[in-house]
Order: structure tokens, then C-alpha cells, then sequence
């Protein structure tokens, strides 16, 4: 009978260990299938992330015409009453109405100060006796291709009297000294591929078809002897912007052929300095994504920098004495929108009051706004929005996954809330860093076009010519009449006016 009672109680602690066991494993099984469920969901955002990418719009901007509760292909969207509490919010600052267009207007109208050439096409039946009552218009838009001409400089000669020598006319500044080209000529090919991505050899053969054959390595020296005679004008534009109290950096690669590198081609990248208020921006070429670049550029800067939150700003500028770090709304706001299918509720109430901000902004720049008027506005309306997204950001901080598409978003901007919402302390700042973003697109054209630089010391070039052209456009004008009319006048203008001839100067000093 003891034996029995010890058998059954070995049986039992048996059987107790054996569940515990069961439920440990149970427990095991439990957690890895949590886990694989978060990895799941990861990468169901990253794909759904890439597929945006690929087939989505790449606007970022709140769609107004979703239907209620329904978000489009590819597209954010709003429920009604989200769409009624935006509206309600946002009256003060809200977007100017369009003016309806006019009945009958649809067709573009062709722009003013295009020539016109009249052609009188009268009826094909006799008018005589007949009374003018009107006439009828048609504007139909032409184009002359572009072709070569030869211009040529006659100079005569005079003898003196009495053989006291020769009289002869001088010949003007020319971009390259008893060269063939004109500066009309290489500031077009310049302005070709810094502006609109046409490599050199695609150049040459349009030349060809033009009649004028040029060898390739003959074009390429005629770029880099214009680009010669820019270099005093680069030096002085590279020292006007870093010595700018504002900038907005961004970086960019670019591939440059380099035969000491294993694969022939190294991975360059360039630099962008903004400066939003005199409207110029610096590409400056580096060989690495470094902090080498930025440490030795901004060496003895003193100001506001605002960036998109790479990490290389963080390490150099976080806690320096003289440089105020500030980040870009966009780039927040742009993890908020990955993060719609992860929370729609939450990601859409943090767009829908990030989207009252650039409204604002909106109004501002339609209004024309001085920098004074920007200040005061960002406090009165710009600055209770931030404060309660900031206490939202605080509340919900810990209320997600720090791995998951929301808990990434609400990361990224409660550890830098402080540089986002900088921008209203001063009107002259901006919002985000889309203006230095835009510099870069030429160079992304460029890239898809011609690959790579042909050398680094091409590349420092290309920087330079970047530059310049980015800077025309910051300042709408015509970059081909600029690099022209600089060409024509930087050899025998006085040093101390090198600065008329900058993109942000030259409207006002050119020669009328």
C-alpha cells in the first residue's frame, strides 16, 4: 500500500512537470509567433513603402477629395469629419480661393513678348462692295530650329603718318583666345548639361546634323576653359554663402571613374549649402559621405543650419557653441505618411495638423510677406499647433513598437521636436528643407544621363557649374544670358565688382 501511494505521488509530480514543461514550451511557441507577426508586419510596410515608391504620386500632400473613411490607391486620405474639424481649424490660414476661370478661355494663351509674324488670309470670294465688320484671330505657336552662324570680326589697318605704326581695332574679350567658339557657343553647351542633363557626345552629334563637326575631346576643353574663367567668380560666390547666418544642407552622390578604385568607378558625393535669403546655393564635392566635408566647410560658420537629420550633422553641430541645428518638417511628416496603415487614425491626426502649418505658409508666401509679418503670424497661428503636437508626441511616445512604421515616426520627431519647431522664431527661416532638395534634381537628371564624372578634378567642376546654374534658378533667371553676358564681361570687369555678375546680383547691374 506505501508503494502504491509513493508510485502514484512520482506519477503525479511526473504528470507536473511534464504540463509546466508543456507550458513553458507553449509560452516559447507564443512569443516566436508574436515576433514573426511583427516581422511580418515590417516588411508588409517596407513593401508597401517601395510599391508608393514605384507606382504611387510622389506628392506628399493631403488628398481633400477621398471619400469618407476610404484612402485612394497609393494616396492618404481623410474621413469626412477629419476633413470638416481641418477646415474649421484652418480658417484663419486657410489657402485663397482660385479665381474661376473665364467661359471660352480653356486654350493656353501664348506669352506676350513672343514675336509675332502677321498673315492677312483673306476670303477667296470677291469683297468688293463689302464692309470690314471685324476680324478673327488665330495664334498658332512656331519654332526656328537652332543652327550655327559664323560671325566675323573685319578689322582694318591704318598706317600712321609719317611711319609712326598701325592702327587697328581691338578685338573683345574673347572666352578662349583665338578659339573657335564664341561665348554664345559655350555657354549654350555649359548650360546644356548643367541644366538640362544632355551629355557632351549627344551634344556633337545634333552639331553634326547642324553641320558643324566638333571632336569630343576639342568640346571638352572648350567647357573647362570657360570654366577658367569662372573661377575668380566661384572663389567670391563659395565665400558670400558660408559666410550666410542660414543654411540648409543637404548631400547627393555621384559616381566619378577613378582607375585606382577596384571597380573603375567611385562613389563620390556632393554637398549642398543654401542660402534662402541671398538665394544661392554651393555644391561642394567630397569623396566620401563623411564628416570630413561639412567639418572643413563650415569650419568657421556661425548660425542656423537646418538639415534633414543625418546622422553627420547630429555628431558635428548637436552641441556646438556657435551653430544652431534645425531640421525639416518634410522629412518628419514624411515617416507619418509611411506610417497611415499602421495607425490611420493617429499617422492622419498628426498630417491633418502638420497639414494647418504649411497652409499657413502657404497664405504667407501668397501674400507676400515680410519677414516681420512671417514672425508674427508662425506666433500667433503656427505656434499652438506645434505645442499640442508636441504634448501628443509625449503622450503616445511609448504606445507603439519602437521598430513599427508609427513608432519610427513618433521617434524621429519627439528627439528632434525642438529643430522642427525652430522655424518659427525667425520669419527669414523656412519650414523645411524642399528648397535645397530642389537644387539637387538637376544633378539626379544628370546623373541618369551622362553616369558618372569623368575625374575627380571634373567633378569639383561640375560642383562649380552646378552652382551657378542652381543659383540662376533660385533667382528665375535665364541661365543661358547669364553665363553668356558673364563670359563677355568677367575678364575686364574691376575686381571689387566681381559681385554684380552673381546670379542674385546680375538682374539688377546687366547691361541694359
Amino acid at each position: 500500500m506505501e508503494d502504491r501511494e509513493k508510485d502514484y505521488k512520482k506519477l503525479y509530480e511526473e504528470t507536473l512537470l511534464t504540463l509546466s514543461e508543456k507550458e513553458e514550451l507553449l509560452l516559447c511557441k507564443e512569443q516566436e509567433l508574436t515576433r514573426k507577426e511583427e516581422i511580418i508586419s515590417d516588411l508588409k510596410f517596407e513593401l508597401d513603402k517601395f510599391l508608393r515608391q514605384l507606382f504611387g504620386a510622389k506628392s506628399e500632400k493631403r488628398d481633400s477629395q477621398a471619400g469618407e473613411n476610404q484612402l485612394g490607391l497609393f494616396e492618404l486620405g481623410t474621413t469626412r469629419a477629419q476633413q470638416e474639424e481641418l477646415s474649421q481649424a484652418a480658417a484663419v490660414i486657410a489657402k485663397p480661393t482660385p479665381k474661376k476661370r473665364a467661359k471660352g478661355t480653356g486654350r493656353m494663351p501664348l506669352p506676350e513678348e513672343l514675336p509675332r509674324e502677321e498673315i492677312v488670309i483673306e476670303p477667296s470670294e470677291s469683297i468688293q462692295d463689302c464692309v470690314k465688320i471685324g476680324e478673327e484671330v488665330t495664334e498658332v505657336l512656331e519654332i526656328i530650329p537652332a543652327s550655327f552662324y559664323v560671325k566675323r570680326y573685319i578689322r582694318p589697318k591704318y598706317a600712321r603718318p609719317n611711319g609712326e605704326g598701325i592702327l587697328i581695332g581691338t578685338l573683345p574679350d574673347r572666352v578662349i583666345e583665338k578659339g573657335i567658339p564664341s561665348e554664345s557657343v559655350v555657354a549654350h553647351m555649359t548650360v546644356e548639361k548643367y541644366v538640362y542633363g544632355k551629355p557632351l557626345h549627344r551634344q556633337l552629334d545634333q552639331f553634326t546634323r547642324l553641320g558643324v563637326r566638333v571632336p569630343a575631346s576639342t568640346a571638352s576643353d572648350w567647357i573647362m576653359a570657360g570654366w577658367e574663367q569662372l573661377i575668380p567668380l566661384w572663389e567670391l560666390h563659395r565665400m558670400i554663402v558660408l559666410n550666410q547666418k542660414y543654411l540648409q544642407v543637404d548631400e547627393s552622390p555621384i559616381k566619378v571613374l577613378d582607375r585606382d578604385h577596384q571597380n573603375g568607378i567611385h562613389q563620390g558625393y556632393m554637398w549642398l549649402y543654401h542660402a534662402p535669403v541671398d538665394r544661392l546655393v554651393l555644391f561642394d564635392y567630397r569623396r566620401g559621405r563623411d564628416q570630413s566635408g561639412p567639418k572643413a566647410m563650415l569650419a568657421d560658420f556661425k548660425g542656423i543650419i537646418q538639415t534633414d537629420g543625418y546622422k553627420v550633422y547630429h555628431a558635428l553641430f548637436e552641441n556646438h557653441p556657435h551653430i544652431h541645428l534645425t531640421f525639416c518638417m518634410a522629412h518628419a511628416r514624411r515617416y507619418f505618411v509611411h506610417a497611415v496603415k499602421d495607425d490611420e487614425k493617429q499617422a492622419n491626426y498628426v498630417l491633418d495638423e502638420i497639414q494647418k502649418l504649411y497652409l499657413l505658409e502657404e497664405k504667407l508666401r501668397a501674400e507676400k510677406s515680410t519677414w516681420e509679418q512671417r514672425t508674427q503670424a508662425r506666433k500667433t497661428y503656427a505656434e499652438p499647433i506645434l505645442e499640442k503636437l508636441e504634448k501628443w508626441l509625449e503622450q503616445n511616445r511609448y504606445s507603439y513598437r519602437p521598430v513599427s512604421p508609427m513608432g519610427k515616426a513618433i521617434g524621429y520627431a519627439y528627439t528632434r521636436w525642438a529643430g522642427l519647431s525652430a522655424y518659427t522664431l525667425h520669419g527669414q527661416m523656412e519650414i523645411d528643407n524642399n528648397l535645397v532638395e530642389n537644387a539637387v534634381r538637376p544633378l539626379a537628371i544628370g546623373r541618369k544621363n551622362y553616369l558618372f564624372a569623368g575625374s575627380h578634378n571634373a567633378a569639383e567642376m561640375t560642383a562649380a557649374m552646378y552652382s551657378f546654374m542652381a543659383s540662376c534658378k533660385r533667382n528665375h533667371i535665364n541661365e543661358f544670358e547669364w553665363l553668356k553676358d558673364v563670359f563677355e564681361r568677367i575678364q575686364s570687369i574691376n575686381h571689387k565688382n566681381l559681385y554684380q555678375l552673381l546670379p542674385s546680383n546680375w538682374e539688377e547691374y546687366r547691361p541694359k
